[in-house]
């Protein structure tokens, strides 16, 4: 063997004998950084939940709390208030509005005369009267023509037409023959009671010769629909400024041709508190008609709906064409409908007074009518009528004395609304309003006109009723009124405590996140120190 060869040493003899420690500390340090790579790899598919999924929690605890914050400083229940004040097309309380579908049940009573003969030849001293009815009908109403103007009001135009319902009038009172005052002929002598005596001289004669007769006969759906009198044709030949219509039924005068064009204040310029209220009426901030004074339409209210956030304190001047008047409607009592809570508004009980209020007396120079009368003769071509509760409810008691068969209450005839304060949505309520004729002093006119001269006749009384809401706009005001105010508070709490706990999660997740970091760190160090001793 060479020296070279003794030099070498045997590589298999050498492992089989001795150990290497050198490989050891190798193969140690290798499983050691395994470990880490592992571990690091293990870190990274679980980066949501132990790195960057604190983060995220604490972001989204962030937005949540902005969330609640918004919810108190913008709740929803506010928004869709005012976005009720904006009449926004489509949205609910729109549509409602454009075609109510719970408008109005119209009941009509008519006053038949039973002694009509007997008043005449003077055997009985007072016309003696039955009431008939109700005959009812429905009100359908459609908003059209709709203009949004750019001062923050609303312009639109109603119509309103009458559908007869056979099922809520089981016996059909409009065949049935009743005996009325004519009016068409009573109406005359009465314009003219202090006309020149050549004019009176001249309205005896034409009665005479068409042979008027003071008391028709007659269907009560002719009453309603188609009242006529030959007396009526001749004046209008005569005097056709003075007779405009030769039809004077008691309901083709109202629903004839009955559209009229309004403007209310809508949000967002005005506030809840005029929502809805009269800005102008067909043009004017002036009751129409009337020419002796101006009583101001502007700030009433028209009967479909009524301004949000009513208090007991307010009063509700509401306005109807057919009276001819702004009547007052002051709080009664709190009620209970429906599972909502509201106030019912009464009608002032000297509203058909001739002087209330007394400042707006628009009738000066005519006689004077007593009180629980009003002169709606300038809403009604001028004719002799005059407006009144039923039955004279609350009227001076020779009224209620001066015909037989009246019995007014409180509880039929009176007039009433029940509306939900926060959003002014009537629930319920009924106008009452009765039709008179007032006849003046008949000096000049023939024998049979005297019995009649200063007499009010009750001709008949209207009620139009908004009886019921359907189950579905029931259960839009109960959840816009009663559960939106109770889902917004559990959702504003559920919010801030959702981001409360998305923070405790946060700051847990975060506290063992920085304890692992520190830990692996710890080993790192440990195996770098025992690694560079050995």
């Amino acid at each position: 063997m060479s020296n070279l060869e003794r030099e070498l040493p045997d590589t298999n003899t050498d492992r089989k004998l001795e150990p290497d420690n050198n490989l050891d500390i190798s193969k140690t340090f290798q499983e050691t950084v395994g470990l880490h790579v592992n571990i690091f790899s293990h870190n990274c598919k679980r980066r949501f939940r132990s790195k960057c999924s604190p983060y995220l929690l604490g972001t989204t605890s962030i937005l949540l709390f902005v969330l609640g914050l918004l919810q108190i400083v913008f709740p929803p229940y506010d928004i869709l208030m005012n976005l009720r004040l904006r009449m926004v097309p489509g949205l609910p309380p729109y549509e409602w509005w454009l075609i109510p579908p719970d408008y109005g049940i119209i009941k009509i009573y008519l006053f038949n005369v039973t002694n009509a003969e007997r008043f005449l030849n003077k055997t009985d001293k007072k016309i003696k009267l039955q009431e008939i009815g109700p005959i009812i009908y429905r009100e359908n109403l459609i908003h059209k023509n709709i203009i949004f103007n750019e001062n923050g009001t609303l312009t639109y135009t109603s119509n309103r037409t009458l559908e007869y319902l056979p099922e809520r009038n089981p016996v059909n009172l409009l065949s049935k023959t009743v005996v009325m005052p004519n009016i068409a002929v009573l109406f005359i002598p009465s314009y003219l009671y202090d006309a020149p005596f050549f004019i009176r001289f001249g309205v005896n004669l034409m009665m005479r010769k068409l042979k008027s007769l003071l008391f028709k006969t007659g269907t009560i759906h002719d009453f309603l629909w188609n009242m006529s009198d030959p007396i009526l044709e001749t004046s209008q030949q005569i005097a056709p400024s003075l007779v405009r219509t030769k039809n004077v039924g008691f309901l083709k005068r109202i629903y004839d041709k009955y559209e009229d064009t309004t403007t209310v204040y809508i949000g967002p310029k005005y506030d809840e508190r005029y929502f809805y209220r009269i800005d102008k009426y067909d043009g004017s901030e002036y009751m129409p008609y009337l020419t002796n004074c101006k009583e101001k339409v502007q700030g009433s209210i028209d009967d479909v709906m009524y301004f949000q956030g009513i208090t007991k304190n307010d009063t509700l001047r509401f306005f109807k064409k057919t009276l001819c008047r702004v009547a007052n409607l002051n709080y009664a009592r709190e009620f209970e409908r429906y599972g909502l809570k509201g106030y019912r508004f009464e009608m002032d009980q000297h509203f058909y007074n001739r002087t209330y209020p007394i400042e707006n007396d628009c009738y000066r120079g005519k006689p004077i009518l007593p009180n629980g009368l009003i002169d709606v003769s300038a809403c009604n071509f001028d004719s002799s009528v005059a407006a009144s509760y039923p039955h004279f409810l609350y009227a001076e008691e020779h009224l209620q004395n001066s015909v037989e068969g009246l019995s007014p209450d409180v509880h039929k005839h009176s007039a009433y609304v029940e509306v939900e304060p926060k959003t002014g949505i009537p629930l319920r309520g009924a106008a009452r309003s009765q039709v008179n004729i007032v006849i003046k002093d008949m000096k000049g006119f023939n024998e049979k006109l005297h019995i009649f001269s200063n007499l009010t006749i009750p001709l008949i009384w209207i009620e139009l009723a908004q009886e019921s809401l359907s189950l579905k706009v029931q259960w839009l005001i109960y959840i816009q009124v009663m559960l939106m105010p109770i889902f917004q508070n559990i959702l504003m709490i559920s919010t801030f405590l959702a981001s409360l706990l998305l923070f405790f999660v946060y700051l847990n997740r975060r506290r063992k996140t920085l304890w692992k970091q520190s830990k692996i760190k710890g080993v790192f160090a440990f195996e770098a120190e025992k690694f560079l001793k050995k």
